[in-house]
């Protein structure tokens, strides 16, 4: 009951390369198809500021794409032959959506990528929840916090390019397979079916089990108790699957369902429990480095292990989500910005000196802001983002906080004296951290 989509042999789709020539670059590039593979033959020359060779296949003329969300899985069997000892390769899947692109403007779809080394992959077998959203393209294109994510109901193009840094010199790409997979039935569905099926049975069991205890009620208190024993069972039940539908299955924090729910009931308390509110973005560093030189197993573990040491550390009444790959989001309802920032800085100490597998050096970098009684809280997020961002660009494994309106401001170290602070004005100044 699976379903295919070979793109090298399918009949439909257009296979063309692009390169950097039509930015004023001076690569040049051409396109072979033998009887079982495409061959992109590219001499990758200095010239351009970001070189790059591309082979599109075009699923669709935008704004009408391909839903390739029923598909789970994307198999390519390629080779690169270049100058560099690891070759890379980018998969792109480009995804169309009005809310968002422009039909004049190619560039707008959605660039979701994933980076392989074709010769320790030569059949790469990845999922699409893989992929994720390339951060130069959200960097250029903003969207809503709804439309971070990866999106693949309306896929117009699939590429296969060159590295992010490719060395000049002529590369030979060839590609023998790009097949997408999914299953018939989407296990979701199936879920769904099997859980249907549970309910109707349990339904139907109590149904003739209520029909005879009527019969023996007046007779006997063991068929009530039986009767309501198992009421207690299946609500339990029902709690159980409502709770699991509201977190992540490999970290356990709350997704963005379950942030929701525990932000309109913390909401119901007032503003004056709800307010200052503090919140704390999250980002492990080098996380795709960690995936790429030690597999994903590892990078899962570093994932848990990071959500671990995070919910140990707060307190019942903060809100803890995982945002999406390798962030995470912390709301501190009732929390002043230099207690959270206190508590992002224990946080991050505690991450860095935890021992890690294989030997690894995890770090991360947190953004704190502060959000206001009728502030719309998604501006007090990319606050939060934007300061993460800044404890990137300065270095990482630090911690930065964005106050809001037109300037930056920055606590002082958290060494200073807080009484001192507590009495003056925020004013910008380095990071001591």
């Amino acid at each position: 009951m699976n379903r295919h989509l070979d793109l090298t042999t399918s009949a439909d789709i257009a296979a063309r390369v692009i390169d950097d020539s039509s930015s004023g670059g001076k690569t040049i590039s051409s396109l072979q198809r033998t009887d079982h593979a495409l061959v992109m033959d590219c001499d990758i020359r200095a010239g351009y500021s970001w070189p790059y060779c591309t082979l599109v296949f075009e699923l669709g003329r935008p704004p009408q794409g391909v839903d390739l969300s029923a598909y789970d899985t994307v198999s390519v069997r390629s080779t690169s032959q270049g100058p560099e000892q690891d070759q890379q390769l980018r998969l792109f899947l480009l995804n169309y959506n009005a809310a968002y692109s422009n039909v004049s403007h190619p560039e707008s779809a959605k660039v979701q990528e994933l980076v392989y080394v074709p010769a320790a992959h030569p059949l790469l077998s990845a999922k699409l929840s893989q992929f994720t959203v390339s951060s130069w393209w959200s960097a250029a294109h903003p969207v809503s916090v709804e439309r971070a994510g990866t999106e693949f109901d309306n896929i117009v193009a699939v590429q296969v390019a060159t590295g992010g840094n490719v060395a000049p010199g002529r590369h030979v790409i060839t590609v023998d397979q790009i097949q997408f997979s999914g299953k018939l039935v989407s296990p979701a569905t199936f879920r769904l079916w099997v859980i249907g099926t549970w309910l109707i049975g349990g339904l139907a069991y109590l149904a003739v089990y209520a029909v005879g205890a009527k019969r023996t009620l007046d007779e006997t208190r063991f068929g009530k108790a039986s009767l309501e024993r198992l009421n207690a069972e299946l609500q339990l039940e029902t709690v159980h699957l409502r709770d699991v539908a509201k977190r992540d299955p490999l970290t356990g924090a709350l997704n963005r369902y379950g942030l929701r729910d525990e932000l309109s009931k913390a909401a119901q308390k007032g503003d004056a429990q709800f307010f200052p509110l503090s919140l704390v973005y999250v980002d492990i560093d080098h996380f795709k480095r960690i995936n790429d030189l030690h597999g994903h197993d590892v990078g899962d573990r570093v994932l848990k292990e990071v959500s671990d040491v995070i919910s140990n550390a707060i307190q019942r009444d903060d809100i803890f989500s995982r945002w999406g790959g390798e962030e995470f989001l912390l709301i501190f309802p009732g929390t002043a910005p230099a207690d959270a920032r206190a508590i992002a800085e224990r946080l991050r100490r505690a991450i860095s000196s935890r021992p890690w597998p294989d030997g690894l050096q995890v770090t991360g970098s947190f953004g704190v802001s502060k959000a206001v009684a009728g502030e719309d809280l998604v501006d007090g997020i990319k606050r939060a983002d934007e300061a993460m961002y800044l404890a990137k660009t300065n270095g990482r494994d630090r911690v930065e906080l964005i106050l809001g309106g037109p300037q930056y401001a920055s606590l002082p170290s958290l060494d200073a004296d807080m009484s001192e602070f507590a009495s003056s004005e925020f004013v910008s100044q380095p990071d001591e951290l």
